[in-house]
């Protein structure tokens, strides 16, 4: 590796994410980073046998291997190699074994940066060239304490035998003094020798600047008056520390301690390790102690301890250290029955300040708050960020009322506050949600939990206020429900888990004769397999502005089954009836995104029929209109959902240019006992057919329903009494690969005719289409 060349191994099975790495480190000046990429463990241990790397960046999760066993597999092949472990996984149990196993370093693919990726992979080659030179170190001084403590028992030996040649034996043992001080010097160790009674008998110069001591004025000194060390476990003195060397002969192994310097301000961190020098008859005639200076080594542990505890930005504790105090806080009330109070608080209006003046701008208003929150908090209480522009406060041993007390204050003065720059001036607020610790809190991911979600609730109130988070609020109890749901939607959309049903439109009339008709709806398979209703899960995604998602992966994956239909299957081709969200249909994007999926998927325009409800066409007209207009130009066609359901839908029905008329099932489930909803199906069903449009009932559930609805001359019917909602699943050309999905609480439904006339009684029970807002 040159000074400003480092060569990199990506194991990454995913190219974006590859990419994405790649184009990180080259933003990282002035190192130029050569990349090597492999997507798949055995290539990548291939490679390793035939070139040489300065640090492989691995991802856990490939093709050909999972978890650690990619680690171990590539440490083995290259233990001297620095690896820094890549992963989406949130999981510090991971990190931990990850790092035990040989890892120099783990990074979460999502917080990477080029900062932070650059250093990651500098620091972890400095990591692995300093633990290989410590290593190399020791084994060389081992190596030359052996040799030269071997070469000393020979020279006893040679001693003995040869008592009437003293002068020889005398010069040799000068001889082997210069020797052994020479070697003394020269090593980067500190060496003390001292006699059987612990007297210091010679210091080598690293000694001496580690004690502060000369080597001849510490002679005949006790070891304990010249070797000033603590024990930081306890807190003491180490003293007598070659007593069971001496007396037992039993060598000590390595173990740090804490030595203060000659002028006692000065402290270094040493490694000990020390052994009895023995004669040839066992006697123990002196000790050998050896002190490695671990100080920068144990420095760098610090400061990598430090940042991996601390937001990069604002110096502040990060979530997972906030995450540790709070599960401490809950574990305090539970034995002192003591209460806390946590505060999460969310900046208003950050977002203006950095999509007008930028990050920079952004980073800058973000240390701005935490030196005013940080001024204003006492140090008494916890103050973090967890991440954007949401901060956490926890307040000690203190009750609501107090804590509400501190938070508007603090609320008020990040009101006052104001933000300069360059000649812009701006003004934030903050929102903020208040939770009591107390014996009974649950968890700190509950607690934590509970207060976000008051904060979105301060948020909904009007911003720039507080709002405590109350169990027996039922709002508020509906909403961190809500909450809860949209980390599980979120999952659930990156790990396609949603599934596609269809449920069967037919003729009323059993005679008629037209295409089949299908209507399109959603399900969500849980983290155990489970199928969840949208009734469940849709209030959640509706409030949080998730439906466009989950409207886009409903169009994605239908057309994408879509374009496997057989061209000869059945003629005309069947029409498939999509609910589309409130959100997505003022979506200006959404109807570009249309277009790019029919023409990506080649997919017929005449098979697909957008529904919108009522209350959505009728909340803006024009839009609305435009809207059905361009749709309908490519060749689609257009229902109106729960027709009926709006206090205007006639003033506005002849602007809407629809095809179908869905009628409101409030309608359809009591017309054969109540004349008032017969008669408004029979106007309904009327005006329908006056303006060219056809009607569908919806909510038919019985024969009973079905005879009703007949009579009053709707055209197509739907519901439970007429075929229950299945997966979906199109039939494929020959030429397609056919790929499935595990299912469950369902079997898989080709789409095939049905008529009236082949309709039984279905038992009811309560089912959802996908709903609008």
């Amino acid at each position: 590796m040159s000074v400003n060349s480092v060569n990199i191994l990506l194991i990454e099975d995913n190219p974006a994410e590859a990419r994405l790495l790649q184009e990180l480190l080259k933003q990282a000046s002035p190192t130029r980073f050569r990349w090597t990429c492999q997507s798949r463990l055995q290539a990548a241990i291939a490679i390793l046998h035939e070139q040489s790397f300065d640090v492989i960046l691995l991802d856990l999760t490939l093709p050909d291997s999972q978890g650690l066993e990619s680690l171990t597999a590539i440490a083995k092949v290259r233990p001297q190699v620095p690896i820094v472990v890549l992963t989406n996984t949130d999981d510090d149990d991971l990190a931990l074994e990850a790092m035990r196993s040989g890892a120099q370093d783990y990074l979460f693919k999502r917080q990477a940066n080029t900062e932070l990726l650059a250093r990651s992979v500098r620091y972890a080659i400095e990591r692995k060239q300093a633990s290989e030179e410590v290593r190399q170190a020791k084994e060389d001084l081992e190596q030359r304490v052996q040799e030269r403590t071997a070469e000393l028992a020979r020279t006893n030996r040679q001693l003995q035998r040869e008592v009437r040649d003293r002068q020889r034996i005398q010069q040799a043992l000068i001889r082997e003094k210069e020797l052994a001080q020479v070697t003394l010097h020269s090593i980067g160790d500190a060496v003390i020798a001292t006699d059987a009674n612990g007297r210091i008998q010679s210091l080598n110069p690293v000694a001496e600047t580690l004690t502060g001591w000369k080597s001849h004025a510490a002679q005949g000194h006790s070891l304990d008056t010249v070797l000033r060390l603590w024990d930081e476990a306890t807190h003491t003195p180490v003293q007598d520390l070659l007593e069971q060397v001496l007396r037992h002969g039993i060598a000590l192994d390595p173990s740090e301690r804490r030595l203060v310097g000659a002028n006692k301000t000065q402290e270094f961190f040493v490694e000990l390790s020390a052994a009895p020098i023995r004669l040839d008859d066992g006697n123990i005639v002196g000790g050998v102690l050896v002190c490695r200076d671990v100080t920068p080594a144990r420095s760098l542990a610090q400061q990598l301890s430090w940042q991996a505890r601390h937001d990069a930005l604002t110096g502040l504790p990060n979530r997972r250290e906030f995450e540790h105090c709070l599960e401490a806080a809950i574990a305090n009330s539970r034995t002192t029955d003591t209460t806390h109070v946590l505060c999460y608080l969310d900046l208003d209006r950050f977002k203006i300040v950095n999509d007008t003046c930028g990050h920079m701008a952004g980073d800058e208003l973000l240390r701005h708050m935490s030196a005013l929150l940080q001024h204003h908090t006492p140090k008494a209480d916890l103050l973090a960020r967890l991440g954007g522009d949401e901060f956490a406060l926890l307040l000690h041993h203190c009750s609501l009322d107090e804590a509400q007390e501190k938070v508007n204050g603090l609320i008020e003065r990040i009101r006052a506050f104001r933000f300069v720059w360059d000649d812009s001036t701006f003004t934030v607020g903050a929102s903020a949600g208040l939770v009591e610790i107390n014996a009974q809190t649950d968890s700190w991911a509950h607690v934590l939990s509970a207060a976000d979600t008051a904060m979105y609730a301060a948020k909904d109130a009007g911003r720039n206020r507080l709002q405590i988070y109350q169990s027996d609020d039922d709002d508020m109890v509906q909403r961190h429900g809500d909450m809860q749901w949209v980390s599980r939607i979120v999952k659930a959309l990156e790990e396609d888990r949603f599934c596609l049903y269809a449920q069967r439109i037919v003729p009323a009339d059993p005679q008629r004769r037209s295409r089949d008709r299908y209507e399109i709806l959603l399900r969500l398979q849980d983290e155990h397999g489970n199928i969840v209703s949208p009734g469940a899960f849709m209030p959640a995604a509706e409030r949080y502005d998730l439906m466009p998602a989950i409207d886009r992966w409903v169009v994605r994956q239908l057309f994408s089954q879509l374009r496997h239909l057989p061209d000869q299957w059945q003629q005309p081709k069947p029409l498939y009836m999509v609910n589309l969200s409130g959100a997505s249909f003022n979506d200006e994007r959404f109807l570009a995104f249309l277009r790019e999926q029919f023409w990506l998927h080649h997919i017929a325009p005449s098979m697909i029929c957008f529904e919108i409800t009522e209350t959505v066409a009728i909340s803006n007209v024009n839009q609305a209109v435009q809207f059905i207009y361009q749709l309908k130009q490519l060749g689609c066609c257009f229902a109106l959902d729960d027709f009926g359901s709006g206090m205007s839908s006639l003033n506005y029905l002849k602007n809407l240019p629809v095809d179908y008329l869905k009628i409101d099932g409030h309608f359809i489930r009591t017309v054969e006992t109540d004349a008032i909803d017969a008669a408004t199906i029979e106007a309904i069903n009327h005006m329908g057919h006056v303006m060219g449009l056809q009607t569908i009932a919806e909510f038919v559930e019985n024969p009973a329903i079905l005879q009703k609805v007949q009579h009053l001359g709707v055209d197509f019917v739907q519901g439970y009494g007429i075929a229950m909602p299945e997966p979906l699943i199109i039939p494929k050309s020959a030429g397609s690969r056919s790929r499935s999905r595990p299912r469950k609480n369902g079997r898989a439904i080709t789409p095939k005719p049905l008529t009236a006339a082949e309709v039984g009684v279905r038992p009811s029970t309560d089912g959802f289409r996908l709903p609008e807002t």
